[in-house]
Order: C-alpha cells, then sequence, then structure tokens
C-alpha cells in the first residue's frame, strides 16, 4: 500500500513546486525595509503569473525564466520581490517600483524627483500618526526615535502608499539623476532611510522580478532573546498597496 503511494506524493509535490514556481509564490518579510506598509514577520502572497507566465523551475537553468506569454511591464508603485544584481540567485529582495524604463530619478533632499516632477508626498500628523506609530509589531525592538520619525502618504501615478523617514539618519546620498535603461526599473524602500535600494545598488533587470506581492496571508513574530510570540491578526487578510 505505501509503494502505490509513493508516485502519487511525488506528483503532489512536484505540483506543489510547480505552483510555487510559476503562479503563487509565499514570502516572508525579514526586515524592516518596507515600513511601514509590511512589518517583520508578514507572511505575504506573490503573484508569480502577474507580468508573465513561465514553464515552472525554468530560472534554475539560468538567469531568466523561460516565458510561456509575452511579459507584461510592472506600473509604478508595485511592490515586487527580485533577485538583486549585488546578490546571488539565492537571495530576494521586496522594494517598490519606483522608475520605470526611460524615466529620470534624483533626490532631492528626501524627496523623489520624477521626470522633472516632486512626487506628491502629504505628512500624516496628529491621532493618526500617533495610532500607526503604535501598532503592534511596528517596532518592537525599539529600534526608532518615535519624535524623529515622519510618516507621509506618496503618490506615484495612481498608486498611493505610506512611506516612513527617520531624521536620525541624513538619508541614502543620490544626488545624481539616473536615467532607468531599458528592460530595467528604479525600485526604492518603503523605509527611506533603512533599506537597500536602488540608490544603493542600482537598477533592477525585468529579468530578476519574481512576482508581485499583492496580500498578507500571516502575520506573527517570535523573538528569541525574550522567547515571545506575537500574533497579529489585524494584518491577516490585508491587501498591498
Amino acid at each position: 500500500m505505501i509503494r502505490k503511494q509513493i508516485p502519487l506524493f511525488i506528483i503532489l509535490v512536484v505540483v506543489i513546486l510547480g505552483i510555487r514556481s510559476s503562479i503563487i509564490e509565499p514570502f516572508r518579510i525579514p526586515t524592516r525595509s518596507m515600513l511601514p506598509t509590511l512589518f517583520i514577520g508578514d507572511f505575504l502572497f506573490v503573484n508569480k503569473f502577474q507580468y508573465s507566465l513561465h514553464v515552472p523551475f525554468s530560472e534554475i537553468f539560468g538567469n531568466r525564466p523561460w516565458y510561456l506569454t509575452e511579459a507584461k511591464a510592472p506600473s509604478r508603485g508595485d511592490v515586487v520581490i527580485f533577485t538583486p544584481p549585488e546578490a546571488g540567485q539565492e537571495s530576494l529582495y521586496i522594494k517598490r517600483i519606483a522608475g520605470l524604463p526611460g524615466d529620470r530619478i534624483r533626490f532631492h533632499a528626501k524627496n523623489l524627483v520624477l521626470n522633472g516632477s516632486p512626487v506628491q508626498k502629504i505628512e500624516i500628523l496628529g491621532e493618526e500618526r500617533e495610532k500607526m506609530l503604535a501598532q503592534k509589531g511596528f517596532d518592537p525592538e525599539r529600534r526608532y526615535t518615535p519624535s524623529k520619525l515622519h510618516l507621509f502618504r506618496e503618490t506615484i501615478d495612481s498608486n498611493t502608499h505610506l512611506v516612513l523617514e527617520d531624521d536620525s539618519f541624513e538619508g541614502i546620498k543620490s544626488d545624481s539623476e539616473i536615467v532607468v535603461p531599458e528592460d530595467h526599473f528604479f525600485v526604492l524602500g518603503d523605509n527611506r532611510d533603512d533599506t537597500r535600494d536602488s540608490r544603493v545598488f542600482g537598477v533592477i533587470s525585468k529579468h530578476s522580478i519574481r512576482g508581485r506581492a499583492f496580500a498578507i496571508w500571516m502575520s506573527h513574530r517570535v523573538s528569541f532573546s525574550d522567547s515571545q510570540w506575537s500574533f497579529r491578526p489585524e494584518r491577516v487578510g490585508k491587501l498591498i498597496q
């Protein structure tokens, strides 16, 4: 009986891995680089066919997958999973698309300037700001000084999302203008002063993008230092803007 079940088990494993490779893949947030949008310990679903459908496991055999459909370009504001140019294929980063091929990108102080026009950024103040900073899981290790934090709603095209800035940092130096090459994208972390993004490692290739993050399906964090486990049910099911 067991021998008869082994082939079925192998087929099931292959199907699950195939779905993970080309349709839907889970991803866990390991860093603070996307605060306040994503917290450490958020578990995401990544849409692998958002931009194209490719042959399962084909990315293993080269630096790009084998596409079954014509690739669709990401939009400004999309949150994407990708392999960064500074790391190997085993490393994955998550950042937000800020620049498309042909875009001119520069920063004036900490303000993003896109094709010569400052991107709209409205600061969140008062009770709403305090409520956001007090969210469970935002800063459990007390890394930040609340009085030095600034929360903004930033709008790129039709996408409005949250951005965090910290006066404790001068900001990543990126004074010169960058023109995004063909088939490449400029990406930024929403936590603008505590992230590694295109201001550090440069633009990313469209072939390095694994998919678009679209929803949180679980959110919890384990702290081994104080043996605490924190579950955040209010984040489950949240769509990623």
